[in-house]
């Protein structure tokens, strides 16, 4: 986990670990896997450049 948010305040479109650009209710948001059932859900608001996290330790359901 810690490797994940190291690498979001570094750069958060940094590719790899893989990150995929979500839609619907969550459109402008990106996910990453976490473990094979977690996921880290963030947004990016470039302007005050922060890393705004949605939700961890679920599914975006």
């Amino acid at each position: 986990m810690e490797f994940i948010i190291e690498i979001l305040r570094q750069n958060p479109y940094q590719n790899p670990p893989p990150h995929e650009k979500l839609v619907g209710d969550l459109a402008g948001a990106y996910s990453r896997r976490i473990n094979i059932q977690h996921r880290l859900v963030y947004q990016i608001l470039a302007e005050e450049q922060v890393v705004k996290v949605l939700r961890m330790w679920s599914t975006y359901e």
